[in-house]
């Protein structure tokens, strides 16, 4: 073969090249992600007949299927989810807030969307809210989970105390946050707004909860992926992936589908 063939050869398979990656950026790779949900409210729902569904897999499903990753779904409470991801047993959360602490371990691709923190409280039980202070002084503790984030005043306020738990419980599931509710050991505990809402509307144990006017934190949650098991090309992948989706309007229909935006 003559050079001069060799090197048409050659300039045609870059411009083949170029157009396919023109044509699908994301299917020429593959990545396998382990996702976790947990089974509670909008963001995730596990049954037989539609398998994981909600807000957070429909956000989950659309990034990754716009990266051509493949992905698995998990079970996790939300504490020990943050420690797997830190550690690299899980690969993705959804709805992570960004704070310092967790930018040690994870990667965080958005906004997702916007997250707003309010108080649960009984319906027979009056709570007095004006300012984030008066969470501080209530007469019976406030139910809080493990491991999740509140905004920056009030894990400073947090931090500031000596001893928190005579009047913050830390819980590690939402059963529980609930069922102390339900027996008035606590004032009540944080959730986050439409999930406390849908909760309301379509489960039996919230007959007897209300949700406080007062708004605790409202601020953006995000992807967050693990430092410790995602590769920086996977990593631009899922960038693009998230780009493309804004563009296009798709997460916007997402928030739509569920009356959030």
């Amino acid at each position: 073969m003559s050079l001069f063939v060799y090197m048409i050869l050659m300039s045609m398979f870059k411009v083949v090249s170029l157009i396919c990656l023109c044509i699908f950026p994301f299917s020429a790779f593959s990545c396998d992600l382990t996702v976790r949900f947990e089974k509670y409210g909008l963001q995730a729902q596990n049954d037989p007949e539609l398998g994981w569904h909600g807000l957070d897999v429909d956000f989950a499903k659309a990034l990754l299927d716009k990266a051509g990753c493949t992905y698995r779904f998990v079970s996790a409470p939300w504490g020990r989810a943050l420690k797997m991801l830190e550690d690299g047993e899980l690969d993705l959360v959804l709805s992570v807030s960004d704070s310092p602490e967790r930018r040690e371990f994870a990667y965080f691709i958005g906004p997702q969307r916007m997250e707003t923190i309010v108080f649960a409280q009984h319906r027979n039980a009056s709570v007095t809210l004006r300012e984030l202070n008066d969470l501080f002084h209530l007469r019976k503790p406030v139910a809080i989970q493990q491991g999740a984030f509140y905004g920056l005043p009030f894990s400073d306020a947090l931090n500031r105390m000596s001893d928190p738990e005579p009047q913050f419980l830390f819980v590690a599931d939402n059963k529980l946050k609930i069922s102390l509710l339900q027996n008035q050991r606590i004032s009540g505990f944080l959730e986050e707004k439409f999930n406390l809402i849908y909760q309301i509307e379509n489960n039996p144990d919230f007959v007897d909860v209300e949700v406080h006017p007062f708004i605790v934190n409202r601020e953006p949650v995000y992807y967050a992926f693990s430092k410790a098991s995602l590769s920086q090309g996977d990593l631009k992948r899922l960038e693009a992936a998230y780009q493309s989706l804004q563009q296009s309007g798709e997460l916007n229909g997402i928030l739509k589908k569920y009356k959030l935006n």
